[in-house]
């Protein structure tokens, strides 16, 4: 027997993880306390209401919403009533008379003849004044684009030259010649200016009465005579 001598040797292998084993550290239980896992929470908030459902359900606004609205509505209907469909003005002036009285009498103008739809020789139209902004006038249609008109008053004197009325134009005269500033005064009238036709006249004594047509033929003496 052979002191001191290892008759056997151990694989490199199994060398190694012996001193592995040997060399590794013990590993202690850690006295830290495990993180908890982390719960994320979230918010939840109510739904805002509208403004409009905020509006009827409320018992102090219900009230004032309901008669905003009704009134909203009424005011959009006149203004396209007014707009688009009838308005009834107070007349003034002595260029209509007989038609039109010079105080008190009320016209029904159609807007549905406005900018010159469907007019004709002899309708009373209602236009913006050419000469003074903002004023309005009302006139009757003697002459439509086209047609022949006397320059001045027939039988006052004056040139009595013969006018065609242009493109896009009409001729309008007061029934009260004397007395009335139009178209002998500011020359034809453009029909982008007629706001309506004049249809009914309103007044206290007489009630609603529709205007006529107004004008007469014109005939030659000789004519006459014969």
């Amino acid at each position: 027997m052979i002191r001191g001598r290892c008759l056997f040797r151990l694989p490199s292998i199994e060398r190694v993880s012996l001193r592995t084993r040997l060399t590794k550290p013990i590993r202690r239980a850690s006295t830290q306390p495990k993180p908890q896992p982390t719960t994320t929470t979230t918010t939840t908030y109510p739904k805002p209401r509208s403004l409009t459902r905020y509006l009827r359900t409320s018992p102090r606004l219900s009230l004032t919403y309901s008669f905003t609205k009704y009134f909203l509505a009424s005011a959009l209907l006149l203004h396209i009533f007014f707009e688009y469909f009838y308005v009834l003005e107070l007349a003034w002036g002595i260029s209509m008379l007989p038609t039109i009285a010079s105080a008190n009498d009320w016209v029904l103008i159609s807007k549905l003849y406005r900018r010159g739809r469907n007019l004709h020789v002899g309708d009373v139209v209602s236009f913006k004044h050419p000469d003074k902004m903002g004023e309005y006038a009302v006139k009757r249609i003697v002459g439509m684009p086209g047609d022949f008109v006397v320059e001045g008053t027939p039988g006052k004197g004056g040139s009595g030259r013969m006018l065609q009325v242009p493109m896009g134009h009409c001729w309008v005269i007061g029934d009260n010649l004397t007395w009335s500033r139009d178209s002998r005064t500011f020359g034809a009238l453009p029909l982008a200016l007629v706001t309506g036709k004049v249809v009914r006249v309103f007044s206290f004594r007489q009630g609603w009465r529709k205007l006529n047509h107004g004008l007469q033929p014109a005939y030659a003496e000789s004519d006459a005579l014969d």
